[in-house]
């Protein structure tokens, strides 16, 4: 009977990490026991281990400084952590490196340790360390940094970006008479301002492509619709095209925007499918069939679907048959994620990805769609080329949180094609995702327009973290949309990027044509996200017509 206890407590006490793979076993055992020749042995270890020894070892006294660098910049470089790039920069002032160490901790920014190092190396003289902080949005410690005099661009940029404009505006000035960067950063300031004539003097003196298109900005703001055109078309940048081409219709030069149009649609710029469905709109409209076909040819995407285009054929599934032996890496995946150790299961996914052919670092997508972890995948998937045939589709397109997708988009009368397709593009299924705006979730919902949705609903406010809860209010919000727009889905997606205000002013400025609100609209981001959706839903209903 004791022996029967014993051997329960024995048990009870065995270490949490004895059920982990061998290499990870060996791992946790070396770094308990700070055996830096175990952690060494693990450095040739393939997966995920090498960098957690690596980092382990970096961090050991026993190895010299340069060693250590060595050690952690490894980790850091695969890891792009905050944690990892503080340390290289501590390490590399130990070795008298500091603008190595500036580069380090800009890395590290926001992290506040990193903030108050680059102040200190910035007041030892060490310039790099102002452009580690600016890249970080440290504007209030990059002010702190800075001498009293001199320095004029650095400080012009910290009071801007913290939208001080007219502090910023003498730094702006003294940086304008020392070089032509610093002139075209004072008209882009003056043109912040709403100060336009003073604007398109900078431009002027600037000069070049860039000073043309500032000068055209400057002109169409004052009015000087034809001046402007004429700036635009000096500078001949695709953004300079597309703003030219606008004002030419708007002033019933319509003949002349088309070649510019057709400039743009044989380019490679974000424009490029924006004027091709403008040239097929236009052309319709003034019943030229030739280019009309021209036209309608060249559309691909989103955008083509509204032209009446087909949709995406989906991958055929006799020719995307999985393999069905294993990936290399899988096992080791897996086990970690049954073991709760879903970090280092995701380290051990991104390790095999990078090594793999297509096929199986494909594999390792599905792997990690398979335990749910929905916006890893595609985060793994992110720079992956694609598979023949488009076999990756049904991976790159997952039909992530099928329960509550489907779910609400019953309740709501929604495709559950339509909310994968927005959730994919809003957050990539990353159900912990902020935007810089701050919009949180799966559905990236701001904190007003989270709140408004859930007074409708009748509730107290959910967690906008919680898978379930975000598409829920999700789709409740897009369901509304689509009401408030009489089931205009171009109306109510760009309802849900730029805000029901934004839409409403921007169809009524167009008497309602939705070609018209799709090329003038204020903003170049909610036409552009529309296409993206449009796209998305398009192949999460091809996919979904594939399937068994």
């Amino acid at each position: 009977m004791f022996r029967r206890l014993a051997t329960v407590g024995m048990l009870l006490l065995a270490p949490v990490w004895a059920q982990l793979p061998a290499p990870y076993r060996a791992y946790e055992q070396a770094r308990q026991a700070e055996d830096a020749r175990g952690l060494e042995r693990l450095l040739e270890e393939p997966g995920y281990v090498q960098i957690l020894a690596a980092r382990a070892l970096s961090r050991m006294a026993a190895s010299s400084p340069s060693r250590r660098l060595e050690l952690a910049e490894r980790a850091a470089r695969f890891e792009n952590a905050a944690s990892d790039w503080l340390w290289v920069g501590r390490l590399r002032e130990v070795l008298g490196d500091a603008p190595g160490a500036a580069e380090a901790y800009g890395k590290a920014l926001p992290e506040p340790e990193a903030e108050a190092a680059l102040v200190r190396l910035a007041g030892a003289g060490v310039r790099r360390a102002y452009a580690a902080l600016y890249a970080g949005r440290a504007y209030e410690a990059l002010l702190e940094a800075l001498p009293a005099e001199g320095e004029a661009a650095w400080r012009g940029r910290a009071l801007a970006g913290l939208h001080r404009y007219a502090e910023a505006l003498p730094f702006y000035r003294a940086w304008a008479g020392s070089d032509r960067e610093g002139r075209l950063a004072l008209g882009r300031l003056l043109l912040v301002l709403k100060r336009y004539a003073e604007a398109e003097a900078a431009f002027r003196a600037a000069g070049g492509a860039e000073g043309a298109y500032g000068r055209g900005r400057a002109l169409e703001a004052l009015g000087r619709s034809d001046a402007a055109v004429r700036a635009y078309l000096e500078a001949r940048t695709p953004e300079a095209l597309w703003r030219a081409t606008a004002l030419l219709e708007r002033s019933g030069r319509t003949a002349e925007a088309l070649p510019r149009y057709r400039e743009l649609a044989q380019g490679g710029s974000k424009y490029a499918d924006d004027a091709t469905l403008r040239l097929w709109v236009l052309a319709r409209r003034r019943g030229d069939a030739a280019l009309e076909a021209w036209a309608y040819e060249r559309l691909e995407g989103g955008l083509a679907l509204l032209a009446g285009k087909e949709g995406p054929e989906p991958p055929a599934a006799e020719a995307c048959a999985a393999a069905t032996a294993a990936v290399p890496g899988q096992a080791t995946v897996e086990q970690l994620l049954r073991e709760g150790r879903e970090a280092w299961a995701l380290g051990e996914a991104r390790w095999w990805a990078g090594r793999l052919d297509p096929t199986g670092a494909w594999g390792i997508v599905g792997v990690l769609q398979r335990h749910g972890l929905w916006g890893a995948s595609l985060r793994l998937a992110r720079d992956l080329p694609g598979l023949p045939r488009h076999c990756d589709w049904p991976l790159r397109y997952p039909r992530a949180y099928p329960e509550p997708v489907q779910r609400e988009a019953a309740a709501f009368g929604l495709e559950p094609e339509l909310l994968w397709a927005v959730m994919r593009v809003e957050s990539r299924f990353d159900p912990e995702a902020v935007s810089p705006t701050g919009a949180k979730g799966l559905m990236q919902f701001v904190a007003a327009t989270w709140d408004d949705v859930a007074r409708r609903l009748g509730e107290a406010p959910g967690d906008p973290f919680d898978p379930a809860t975000a598409v829920r209010y999700g789709a409740y919000y897009l369901r509304s949309l689509l009401d408030a727009c009489d089931r205009q889905l171009v109306c109510a997606l760009t309802g849900y990027n730029g805000g029901p205000g934004y839409t409403r002013r921007a169809l009524a400025a167009v008497d309602g044509d939705v070609w018209d609100f799709l090329r003038f609209q204020p903003r170049d981001e909610p036409r552009e996200y529309v296409e993206r959706v449009l796209w998305a839903y398009a192949t999460y209903k091809a996919l979904a017509g594939a399937a068994p």
